[in-house]
């Protein structure tokens, strides 16, 4: 049986989240399905996204999605409408990962990382905007970073990355707002090991001990992943109707 949240109540709403294969993303799915949305998936990671939506159940299907191509966002967008005859809540929550400082960094990862990081959001963004302006009402969800609010020692091109994203948020908060769709950022800290765990070992020279074990926060330790998806689920809800 489905929990009731009340004025977070998702039911009757379409949702596509992006990068819902693993960790936060996966828990943002289950979240919105909870709510009673009905949940596309979309993730370049096939296996574990088909393994996701089934876990999820009936309300929860599975799309491959590469975040930096436009005609996949567009067919993507135009399937959801077709089929489900509606998008009202677009989570952008793709991202990727890179360690390294400016001086060492490549061109080609820096755009890498701002392609899936700040140019998917934006494609996906665009391409979301039709069918919740013709609806007159829209939610988009974008999971930004810490490091876009303050940035973090060794991390160029993701901080840059999210920084972006903060500003595209921005903008198309003030663009959309008379169009009925809303644009939110969450400034999450923590929430999915499986992509910066890897990273640890690299980043640790560039910060002290305190930053790098969160500890200098008045919540000790990094958001976990059920605590995000619980942020998006109220900003995707009509109890956050005059939050953007």
């Amino acid at each position: 049986m489905r929990d009731t949240y009340g004025p977070m109540e998702l039911s009757d709403k379409v949702a596509i989240i992006t990068g819902a294969a693993r960790g936060v993303g996966a828990a943002i799915a289950h979240r919105i399905a909870k709510a009673g949305a009905q949940v596309i998936l979309a993730d370049v990671r096939d296996d574990e996204g088909a393994r996701i939506a089934a876990e999820i159940g009936p309300n929860a299907s599975f799309a491959h999605l590469d975040v930096t191509d436009e005609t996949q966002w567009s067919q993507l967008v135009e399937t959801v409408v077709r089929d489900k005859g509606q998008l009202d809540i677009l989570v952008n929550n793709a991202a990727v990962l890179d360690i390294g400082r400016i001086s060492n960094t490549s061109a080609a990862t820096f755009r890498r990382v701002l392609d899936v990081n700040t140019t998917g959001p934006f494609l996906g963004t665009q391409a979301a905007y039709v069918p919740m302006a013709s609806q007159g009402k829209g939610a988009v969800i974008n999971i930004g970073s810490i490091d876009g609010m303050f940035g973090t020692n060794g991390l160029s091109a993701y901080v840059t990355s999210k920084f972006g994203l903060r500003g595209l948020t921005k903008a198309a908060a003030l663009e959309f707002g008379r169009d009925g769709i809303r644009v939110n950022y969450i400034a999450s800290g923590g929430g999915n090991p499986q992509m910066y765990e890897p990273w640890m070992e690299k980043i640790l020279p560039f910060l002290d001990d305190t930053v790098a074990f969160q500890n200098d926060r008045a919540i000790p330790g990094g958001a976990p992943a059920e605590a995000i998806a619980d942020a998006v689920v109220f900003l995707a809800s009509d109890a956050a109707t005059h939050i953007t």
